[in-house]
């Protein structure tokens, strides 16, 4: 996705490198699937938010139900910060998300959606269908 993207002139930072490295600031930045992966994921939306202009919006995407696994930076694979997302079903992880989560870092969901998400499966199964919540948000 990411060349996919470079290749039609988006501009495709690296949550590694971002945002020490640009001194930049945005009209809408995109986090899709990540959060779940990123050993700080309040860190990583804070940030955002940081470098979102007046007026911007963050497009965040999530598989739900939320189920943290970090590949990197992380011996037990889990994050080191937590969302602190409640409920056990999408319906009620989204609601956390649009009430809780995104309003306690400084962001108002104006819009989001319920999308189907393939991904990469294992070695048991070759692709994972999976329910991925879309959220609009202003930065307030």
């Amino acid at each position: 996705m990411r060349a996919r993207l470079r290749a039609r002139g988006y501009r495709v930072l690296d949550a590694h490198d971002w945002p020490g490295n640009d001194d930049g600031t945005y009209d809408v930045v995109t986090v899709l699937n990540v959060v779940d992966r990123h050993p700080a994921p309040r860190t990583l939306l804070r940030d955002v938010g940081e470098k979102l202009a007046p007026g911007g919006r963050l497009v965040l995407a999530a598989v739900l139900p939320f189920s943290p696994y970090v590949e990197y930076d992380s011996s037990d694979h889990l994050p080191k910060e937590s969302l602190n997302i409640s409920g056990a079903s999408f319906e009620e992880q989204a609601t956390s998300i649009i009430t809780e989560v995104l309003p306690s870092l400084d962001y108002k969901v104006e819009r989001w959606t319920k999308l189907p998400y393939m991904c990469e499966g294992d070695s048991t199964q070759s692709i994972y269908w999976l329910n991925d919540a879309l959220f609009v948000a202003r930065k307030l």
